[in-house]
């Protein structure tokens, strides 16, 4: 009786067994079979929905003001002040030299590069022997961290001795051509 009592509790356990695995499967079944079906319909976006990105839309226009560009005229004052000192006995042409602006440049009263724009500038020339020479112009400006070339006219002292612009000295330029620079209006 024992024995038919186990066999019993065995057989209905084994059974139990079985049916929570039929039943997993048919669940994981139905899932993949979810899955594979068509994609949900997205119900179009209300009114409301609409007019809140619009609105979004609309005052991110607000934060950005748009950008237009101006044009700097050719013979428009630089003043840069340089960041190292530059020799006719060290530097040779085509060495490039770091500045910034000691001065707004405005056009039509605005300003359209910042004091303190940050201006490389290139020595043309640099001659140490007979009389010295030592030539120099700027080359490009950055702001907003975009690079513009400039052409402007050169700065060319002469004389028998070394010629020397020493460190946080101030250079006048003048642009020889016109540049074109973005301003947020």
């Amino acid at each position: 009786m024992l024995n038919s009592r186990v066999r019993r509790k065995l057989w209905l356990a084994g059974v139990a067994a079985g049916l929570m695995t039929l039943t997993s499967c048919s669940n994981q079944a139905t899932k993949q079979g979810e899955a594979t079906t068509a994609p949900k319909k997205v119900a179009p976006p209300t009114e409301a929905k609409q007019a809140e990105t619009a609105k979004s839309v609309t005052e991110s226009r607000k934060v950005t003001p748009a950008t237009m560009l101006v044009t700097v005229p050719k013979g428009t004052s630089l003043s840069a002040t340089i960041g190292q000192t530059l020799a006719s006995k060290k530097n040779h042409a085509g060495d490039s030299f770091a500045a910034s602006l000691s001065t707004p440049v405005k056009v039509g009263g605005k300003i359209v590069i910042p004091k303190g724009a940050h201006v490389t500038g290139r020595v043309l020339a640099a001659k140490k022997k007979g009389p010295a020479e030592l030539s120099v112009a700027l080359a490009s400006v950055e702001i907003r961290g975009k690079s513009y070339a400039l052409k402007t006219n050169s700065i060319s002292p002469s004389g028998k001795k070394d010629i020397t612009f020493p460190a946080a000295a101030r250079l006048k330029f003048k642009l020889v051509n016109s540049v074109r620079i973005p301003v947020r209006g």
